[in-house]
């Protein structure tokens, strides 16, 4: 059985990724695992100031994401888990990816770069064990 992990932040451009990402897991008769990392040097951990709510929201974004695309595996029957994690997304994604042994990471090619640094993907790419696939075709549909 393979391993699809599939790393998002809520873009339009990780919509694509996720339908890219639930049609592999499907064809390889995998699991999908579906991460959100909140980019900490963008937000700090929640608290309760009032700069601290924007990590409240991106996290609570990051969820919805996560739930929507777990909704959408299981409709598909393909098996999922999910995680939203904090920290520094490159990191997170290739530790998150050797710890559940994925076979290919799908990344979106750009991210929300109004609360997001860009070229996670590629860097991602650069490092990782496994396959990486960085989705670059138009966004058509949400997953």
């Amino acid at each position: 059985m393979s391993t699809v992990l599939l790393a998002v932040d809520g873009s339009e451009h990780g919509h694509h990724a996720a339908n890219r990402a639930l049609e592999e897991a499907r064809a390889r008769d995998g699991t999908l695992h579906c991460l959100c990392v909140v980019d900490r040097r963008v937000h700090a951990e929640p608290g309760l100031s009032t700069g601290e709510l924007s990590t409240i929201e991106a996290e609570d974004r990051g969820h919805r994401f996560v739930d929507d695309v777990a909704e959408t595996a299981r409709e598909r029957d393909v098996p999922v888990e999910t995680a939203v994690k904090h920290g520094v997304p490159v990191d997170v994604i290739l530790d998150y990816a050797d710890d559940v042994g994925a076979d290919v990471v799908f990344v979106g090619e750009h991210g929300d770069h109004d609360h997001h640094l860009g070229g996670v993907g590629r860097r991602v790419a650069d490092a990782a064990d496994c396959e990486v696939v960085v989705a670059t075709e138009p966004v058509d549909s949400t997953p």
